[in-house]
């Protein structure tokens, strides 16, 4: 069977802009994630599940939201 092109191409998605409410939400985000990976810091086995070591969790949510 032959197959019939429309002649549509589905575009790669593309980077994020580099818009103030793109970085604010960015800086959202990782605010947010620092802040449930401070909570995960006293559960060995969450961390482990993550692959992530005490130390590496430790720095991570120690980071600034811009860094």
């Amino acid at each position: 069977m032959d197959t019939i092109s429309l002649g549509t191409r589905r575009k790669a998605p593309s980077a994020p802009r580099s818009t103030p409410v793109a970085l604010l939400g960015l800086w959202l985000e990782r605010a947010r994630s620092r802040r449930q990976l401070r909570l995960l810091l006293a559960n060995p086995h969450a961390l482990a599940d993550l692959g992530l070591s005490r130390d590496e969790a430790d720095l991570e949510s120690i980071k600034p939201f811009w860094r």
